[in-house]
């Protein structure tokens, strides 16, 4: 459940760049195309704002962001509230792992799902390729009287040599090109019987990621918004798939179960 408010305590609004300056000041947002507003949302019986651009399409009308476009593809995925998110976010009070649990979200942008897991107990780390992301990320953590976390500015196609507990993203499956680079970063940085959910809002490329990870060794389950499993990717709409990397001693076990 979510509802939309005018903001205040002190944030600034106004119109400014995409690229914004970033202040060390995490109770100051920066000026952006169109302003800021504030979402709230309730998680299980706790209740979460987060600040987000009052019109994240105006971001595409910027001249730098259209140059930044033009040169390497890049485009401000962080300033949009994916609908996946916000009903991932709904299920971080019922996660299967343990409670205080490292956990790296992918492609955080205003950082919802980690901020929801942060007030469960999780020790979230928020990674995105986008600086301005990564500041929003910590200052809705702070908003939510939240320690100021841990950020990880990450290109997928170079993950980093530090092992999570658990892995979670939104809509990050959308892109066939970018599966192996996934399942790549997943093979660095997920720990052994390490736990990864993606949601997905029922893409048409959700089968094609879930049998690649299938593929290189990962056990694979699909669950509904109720958390229900199915046996195949659907497209009737969000799915959480659920990825477990085994120690080599359970894959060695369970492929004795499966040859006798």
């Amino acid at each position: 459940m979510s509802s939309t408010n005018e903001f205040g305590g002190g944030m600034q609004s106004g119109t400014g760049p995409a690229f914004p300056q970033l202040s060390e000041d995490l109770t100051q947002l920066p000026t952006i195309p169109g302003g800021w507003k504030t979402e709230n949302f309730q998680i299980g019986e706790k209740s979460l704002s987060l600040f987000c651009p009052v019109d994240p399409d105006l971001f595409l009308d910027d001249a730098d962001v259209i140059a930044a476009n033009e040169k390497n593809d890049y485009m401000p995925y962080w300033a949009f509230l994916w609908p996946t998110a916000i009903k991932m976010a709904a299920l971080m009070d019922r996660v299967p792992w343990a409670l205080g649990s490292s956990v790296l979200e992918l492609g955080a942008g205003l950082g919802l799902v980690g901020v929801a897991a942060m007030m469960r107990g999780d020790d979230v780390t928020f990674s995105d390729y986008d600086s301005t992301a990564l500041h929003l990320c910590r200052v809705n953590a702070v908003a939510n009287n939240l320690p100021d976390p841990r950020t990880l500015l990450l290109d997928w196609r170079e993950p980093v040599s530090k092992k999570y507990e658990v892995i979670i993203g939104c809509e990050v499956t959308y892109d066939a090109p970018m599966h192996s680079v996934i399942l790549d970063l997943l093979d660095v940085m997920l720990a052994e019987d390490g736990v990864c959910w993606l949601s997905d809002p029922g893409r048409y490329q959700s089968p094609f990621f879930y049998n690649m990870a299938k593929e290189r060794g990962y056990q694979v389950r699909i669950y509904t918004e109720e958390l229900e499993e199915i046996n195949v990717p659907s497209s009737e709409g969000f799915q959480i798939l659920e990825l477990l990397r085994m120690s080599e001693s359970l894959q060695d076990e369970n492929s004795s179960i499966e040859s006798s």
